[in-house]
């Protein structure tokens, strides 16, 4: 099976963001009525963290929605077989900044509703945006490597 290119994994991993992207921005747009469900079935005597989670939801959704979009975008140089681009050196770190405003959120969340699951969803995205960052950066050095090369005869 083809990697990169067309009729090639990356066009199916590009093609599965485009429908996340768009599932997220309809939960996004859908999210106070979600919510409110999901927060009467789970706690019918209780509304007090209604507004605090709609809050955060949307924060860390919006957050999300960019940073799909931002992987997206690499995915589609990558279907071009053009990935060594500055482009996706600015998209890498605007990834790995996303990554790290969501595991700051999230560590904000964990001193008023802690939870296992919230402390392994901040691991993940401070282990995430690192690996962005640094991603980032070797992508850099590849440009610049191939630039060189390009300029050599």
């Amino acid at each position: 099976m083809l990697i990169l290119g067309e009729k090639s994994l990356s066009v199916l991993v590009k093609w599965i963001l485009d429908l996340v992207f768009l599932g997220g921005l309809a939960i996004t747009i859908t999210l106070p009525y979600g919510l409110r469900w999901y927060m009467n079935t789970l706690y019918p005597t209780s509304s007090e963290n209604y507004s605090f989670m709609l809050g955060f939801l949307y924060f860390t959704g919006i957050v999300c929605l960019a940073l799909v979009n931002e992987i997206r975008k690499i995915f589609k140089t990558l279907n071009r077989r053009n990935p060594f681009m500055m482009d996706n050196v600015k998209s890498l770190n605007r990834v790995g900044w996303a990554c790290f405003i969501i595991a700051a959120a999230y560590i904000i969340k964990i001193f008023f509703y802690n939870s296992v699951l919230t402390t392994i969803i901040t691991m993940i995205f401070i282990i995430a945006g690192l690996f962005s960052t640094v991603l980032a950066e070797v992508f850099r050095q590849a440009i610049e490597v191939k630039e060189e090369n390009d300029l050599t005869i």
